[in-house]
């Protein structure tokens, strides 16, 4: 009898030890920018933190660059389960889930404020959900992308006549391509990727990012005018794969989010505090011609696009943007 109850308690100990050379859950994180970038700097530091957390249970190799493919390609694979992780912008996911086009309606929101109220209130929450409903993904955390700029290669931007017939890559996304036709440009959709070599090629002649992605990508190189227009706040978002994300204990799925959490708070502060100094310094130094659109012209731009809005007010939800102009309302 001793020895059964010896024999017991050896396995109920051996049980409750960790496992001496165990595999760990190893998993990729797919981004396109670089990893100078704020979003490279938060990747790297939520990989760490996974790894902490987890006690080396769940590791994350990270990929800068679009190495695994670009934004489209990467959220294809998370959806089929053949990626784990990826950041990509709230742009891509318009086609799983309509409603994330209202972080592309334009001159919708004012201020960082506006946004954070939306991205962390009942919106923010609701569209995460239905992206795993719809997609298949698991959102993880709104990092932030900053304020959508413009730069060009024909000439400055002081007056809204100035954007007729230039060449402008946007994202491929519908809203982005009749925003642009609103205001007398003509929109190329491309692949983020292709970017740079359609600028120096001439394929296009503008291109519209924010700030960070204008410098860290050195757009600065194939064009000579950045106009301050902050016609778009698009966020980017951390993205799970839900097929493993489901895998993962309940524990580890815990410190999963917890581990995002913690980098959103260090990835917005990150992207925010260097966006004014690139804007005013960094570019300028760069051989940039900064240009910031004068209030009545933003005027004119808004009104220009209120028709795109409504258009597109059906697709998104109206109940979901009345709702954020209650967050926003509420924050301010």
């Amino acid at each position: 009898m001793n020895i059964l109850i010896k024999t017991a308690l050896a396995l109920t100990m051996a049980s409750a030890l960790p496992l001496v050379g165990a595999q760990a859950q190893e998993a990729r994180l797919g981004y396109v920018p670089v990893e100078d970038h704020p979003v490279g700097q938060a990747v790297n530091r939520f990989a760490d933190l996974v790894e902490e957390k987890t006690e080396g249970r769940v590791e994350v190799s990270t990929y800068a660059g679009g190495v695994l493919g670009n934004e489209p390609q990467t959220q294809s694979m998370l959806s089929g389960g053949t990626l784990e992780l990826m950041v990509g912008p709230t742009s891509n996911l318009v086609g799983a889930v309509p409603e994330f086009g209202i972080f592309d309606l334009p001159f919708f929101f004012a201020d960082f404020d506006a946004v954070d109220a939306v991205m962390d209130g009942r919106v923010g929450d609701e569209l995460f959900s239905r992206l795993e409903d719809k997609a298949g993904i698991v959102g993880l955390a709104y990092w932030d992308n900053g304020f959508r700029h413009m730069t060009n290669a024909v000439r400055p931007i002081e007056t809204v006549e100035d954007m007729a017939g230039i060449k402008i890559r946007v994202i491929p996304n519908p809203l982005f391509i009749k925003t642009f036709e609103a205001v007398g440009a003509n929109p190329v959709p491309l692949p983020y990727p292709e970017l740079y070599n359609a600028l120096e090629s001439g394929t296009v002649d503008a291109q519209e990012t924010p700030v960070g992605l204008t410098y860290s990508d050195k757009f600065y190189e194939v064009t000579d005018y950045l106009t301050l227009t902050g016609h778009v706040y698009s966020p980017y978002v951390l993205l799970a794969s839900k097929s493993w994300f489901d895998s993962l204990s309940d524990q580890d799925r815990e410190l999963v989010l917890e581990a995002a959490a913690e980098t959103e708070a260090y990835q917005r502060g990150l992207s925010r505090d260097a966006a004014d100094n690139i804007a005013n310094n960094l570019l300028v130094q760069e051989g940039l011609e900064v240009t910031t659109l004068p209030a009545e012209e933003q005027q004119k731009l808004s009104q220009m696009v209120a028709p795109v809005i409504e258009e597109f007010a059906d697709s998104i939800g109206r109940d979901l943007i009345d709702q954020a102009r209650e967050d926003m309302a509420a924050g301010n």
